[in-house]
């Protein structure tokens, strides 16, 4: 008579079934992307999208297309914020990205497309899972709805969405105004990340997908702030590429598979007979 299979058994048998899941590690020993800011390296690189006006029945069915580029900004030859660039936007021109750590909360400074308005600020934090930013405007008058900005990362961090929301009475909720879903340069929404597959930046060690050139020889880079800082200080990066990773270590042959007769999860397992 044969049995089933042990509930343990089921589970190792379909274990890299559920690590397949699991999202690609992020980084290594070799980077210095500070803490803060690693949740949202997926951001660094160029994006092209279609915006949306949820209060503009005209705009809401035609939308418009609108690009966002994203970089890191250094500060003593270490990342030390990030800032962005949008074009065909509605609402805004530029922004710069920062985290302030005694208050542990991100600040956006953005610059609109009306040049009255000035810099406006919003502040706030990452969820849980490091896929949801929700900033709050800084300083709305008394009287006026409060404003937010959310950035979403899908699953597999090639999209990402914007989202510009508004609440009438302090009491209420949020309702957006305007979203704009965008895709990452070099990436489809189907096929998923191949950030792990990409020339890594030979700045900040993520995934490059600009080049820079010196001296007759071609770097791979992440983003226009990665290749002003490696022409500021190019000596720094060839020593850099010049040394053996601190991390590297001769990879280990693969133990021995036993054959599969001699496999305890090769099967279903038969119930031991009796000696005659």
């Amino acid at each position: 008579m044969r049995r089933p299979l042990s509930p343990l058994v089921l589970i190792f048998a379909h274990l890299p079934a559920i690590v397949a899941l699991a999202p690609p590690a992020r980084g290594d020993g070799d980077r210095e992307i500070p803490p803060a800011y690693a949740p949202l390296e997926y951001l660094v690189g160029s994006w092209k999208g279609q915006g949306v006006s949820l209060d503009d029945p005209a705009l809401r069915v035609r939308g418009w297309t609108e690009t966002h580029a994203w970089a890191w900004s250094f500060v003593d030859g270490k990342p030390a914020g990030m800032t962005v660039e949008l074009k065909g936007s509605k609402s805004l021109k530029s922004g710069a990205l920062a985290y302030d750590e005694a208050r542990e909360k991100y600040v956006l400074k953005v610059e609109p497309l009306a040049p009255a308005t000035g810099t406006i600020a919003y502040e706030g934090t990452l969820d849980g899972s490091g896929k949801l930013l929700t900033l709050d405007r800084v300083g709305v008058a008394p009287g006026r709805p409060a404003e937010r900005l959310t950035l979403r990362a899908n699953s597999n961090y090639v999209r990402y969405t914007l989202g510009f929301e508004r609440r009438a009475s302090k009491g209420g909720s949020f309702a957006r105004s305007i979203e704009v879903g965008l895709t990452k340069e070099g990436e489809t929404f189907a096929a998923g990340s191949t950030a792990t597959e990409a020339p890594k930046c030979v700045v900040t060690g993520g995934a490059a997908t600009q080049t820079v050139s010196y001296q007759g020889r071609t770097f791979p880079i992440c983003c226009s702030g990665c290749r002003d800082e490696f022409l500021e200080t190019p000596d720094k990066y060839l020593k850099k590429l010049a040394a053996p990773s601190p991390g590297a270590k001769k990879k280990a042959a693969p133990p021995a598979r036993r054959p599969r007769g001699d496999d305890a999860f090769a099967g279903d397992v038969d119930e031991p007979k009796a000696n005659p």
